[in-house]
């Protein structure tokens, strides 16, 4: 021992030890194993409580025993299908609240035993056009049951659409459910696949209280069991949680299950503020992969329309809630005039689904399955995977929107044009007369004004967000801003032409070239003569429609673009001939006899509108 140490007081000695003991213990580590969910949930759940409670409907009587396929889900059959479980599935239930299985579909790996399928398909996406229409969708379904099985035992559950406007789609499912079921028994085993059948409308219907293995029932409850629902809603998301929610604990002490839900239905659903977040946790929480057999979305359009036949064989063509394909409006409503509508313009394809649809299925790694196209134009999918909407939820693009000035300013100028529509101005007038002449103009005129000042307030909108229109990165986002710039000021630029050749008309009527002509008739031009403003206005819509042209080709935005310029923003006046109604071929008539011709006319058309057939009573779909 050195001399320091010995004349080192005692409680010195021990100082010196115990440090020298803790700085041994520093070099020493203890590695703990901690196992980290890397599972990200992007759905936003709505805490607040939900106003109204679901529950399946409980119209029809209790089935005898625990396998039939009634539509019932009354207390008592459900006191006798719980029973026998009823301690396990207690013990289950506090396992599923507090302990939560997440699942991250992106990462999940699938054993492809077989590689008959597995070049065809892909395992998730957003939407896709399948071949085949139902058909070919039901064979995409066929794929995903016979994966699913590979890897665990698999429910699989039907929800159909009830509206009637589903009848042939339903009976298409009905008919392949045999071939489906063969599909999947023809390369494995199908003793842990079980099937529900489940279908919604107003609200929300269970056939099968307990999920069958005999396929041979299927088709039979389908036909049979799903009674056509005629309120016109369409509650999908809660039918969703419903059948989910039954069947979240089901044999769940057997071990893991997979769900696959195949929705079939041609609308967007009616509930997806309430429920939509809900389900696809849920949907998270219990392996399930949402899949849609459904319609393409309408672009930028709220409405779609489907072929009705009536009883008696007549055809119709029925509005129903088909878009849009976006979260928030994006598309400002404007009409096209000068030359004629075009109706395939307001009925072109998104290429993808309903928002909701198509987010709850990619969110839980399912897809939207396109198995109709729109009557209107369609574009091809390969140039349309650049401009996929936005299918976060919807509060984070509301959060991202408000960041961003031509975002914001789009979303509140196309929704606006939603809220109201723009009439289309008279274009044609009648000369009989001068007094004639003036009281078309006058009435063609009052309208304008009001469509003048709603055009300015929709470019005064817009114009907040061209300061931000550079950072818009996203091509959708790009293309639907310069489309709807473009658009509001050909609109202005023709409107303000419109009501000022009118108005000088009115002061100061034309004399015609011949006097055989009695007809005025506004026509387009390329020369604007409203003054430098209008002309200027004018350059910059050509400027904003044309970089749409060539930056975004083969897509909706690009249509809408050129069909706006394909008419010429200037106005000028036409004449020709056109008999004076109920007068044989009289051109010229004084302010009597024309009034007596009108009225004659009128009455004619009266009597004709009385004898004509009463309206058909339009079914809700």
């Amino acid at each position: 021992m050195s001399k320091a140490m010995r004349d080192m007081p005692a409680w010195g000695i021990s100082l010196v030890i115990n440090l020298s003991i803790l700085a041994a213990f520093n070099y020493i580590v203890l590695e703990s194993q901690k196992d980290l969910d890397s599972t990200t949930i992007t759905s936003v759940v709505d805490d607040k409580l939900q106003e109204e409670e679901l529950r399946f409907n409980e119209t029809a009587m209790d089935q005898v025993g625990t396998d039939g396929t009634g539509v019932s889900m009354s207390p008592s059959l459900q006191v006798a299908t719980a029973v026998a479980d009823k301690a396990e599935s207690r013990e289950e239930e506090f396992d599923e609240v507090f302990n939560p299985e997440l699942r991250d579909f992106a990462s999940e790996s699938i054993d492809h035993t077989s590689e008959d399928l597995a070049q065809e398909f892909d395992n998730k996406g957003t939407s896709d056009k399948v071949e085949g229409g139902v058909e070919g969708a039901l064979d995409r379904a066929a794929y995903e049951i016979r994966n699913s099985l590979r890897s665990r035992k698999t429910m699989v559950i039907w929800l159909f659409d009830a509206s009637g406007s589903l009848d042939e789609r339903r009976e298409a499912v009905a008919n392949r459910f045999d071939n489906i079921y063969k599909q999947v028994g023809e390369t494995g085993d199908t003793d842990s696949l079980y099937t529900v059948i489940a279908s919604f409308g107003a609200k929300a219907n269970l056939h099968t209280p307990e999920p069958l293995q005999d396929p041979a029932k299927l088709s039979e409850i389908v036909r049979k069991e799903i009674k056509k629902d005629e309120s016109g809603k369409e509650m999908v998301f809660s039918a969703a949680k419903l059948t989910l929610e039954k069947f979240q604990n089901w044999h769940r002490s057997k071990g893991p299950w997979n769900k696959l839900v195949f929705i079939i239905t041609d609308e967007k659903g009616d509930d997806a503020d309430q429920y939509l977040e809900n389900v696809i946790t849920l949907g998270k929480r219990t392996n399930t992969r949402f899949f849609t057999i459904g319609n393409a979305a309408i672009f930028g359009q709220l409405k779609g329309y489907v072929e009705y036949t009536y009883e008696d064989g007549y055809v119709d063509y029925l509005p129903v809630d088909q878009g849009p394909e976006s979260a928030f409006p994006d598309a400002v409503q404007l009409p096209f005039i000068g030359s004629g509508q075009d109706w395939k313009l307001k009925q072109m394809s998104s290429s993808y689904g309903p928002y909701a649809l198509t987010r709850l299925c990619a969110e839980t790694g399912g897809m939207y399955l396109i198995t109709e196209e729109t009557r209107g134009y369609n574009f091809d999918r390969a140039v349309m995977r650049r401009y996929a909407p936005d299918y976060r939820p919807v509060r984070v693009i509301k959060q991202e929107i408000a960041k961003n000035g031509a975002k914001r300013a789009l979303v509140n100028v196309a929704e606006m044009t939603y809220r109201s529509s723009s009439p289309i101005p008279e274009l044609t007038f009648r000369g009989y007369n001068d007094n004639i002449l003036r009281t078309d103009i006058t009435e063609a005129q009052k309208p304008v004004a009001e469509i003048d000042y709603e055009l300015k307030r929709l470019y005064d909108g817009l114009s907040t967000g061209t300061k931000d229109r550079d950072s818009l990165r996203e091509p959708r986002w790009q293309a639907a801003f310069d489309l709807a710039m473009g658009r509001i000021l050909a609109m202005r630029v023709r409107y303000f032409g419109y009501n000022t050749m009118l108005a000088n008309m009115r002061v100061t009527p034309k004399s015609f070239s011949s006097e055989k002509n009695n007809m005025w008739r506004l026509v387009p031009s390329d020369e604007i003569l409203t003054g430098p403003e209008m002309r200027k206005a004018a350059a910059s819509a050509k400027e904003y429609l044309k970089r749409v042209i060539d930056d975004h080709p083969g897509t909706p935005w690009a249509m809408l673009a050129t069909r706006e310029l394909e008419m010429d923003l200037g106005w000028s006046w036409e004449e020709y001939s056109e008999a004076i109604p109920g007068s044989n071929g009289m051109l010229r008539a004084n302010q009597e006899e024309v009034a007596r011709l009108l009225l004659a006319d009128e009455e004619r058309r009266e009597v004709a509108r009385q004898k004509a057939a009463k309206p058909r009573a339009r079914p809700k779909l």
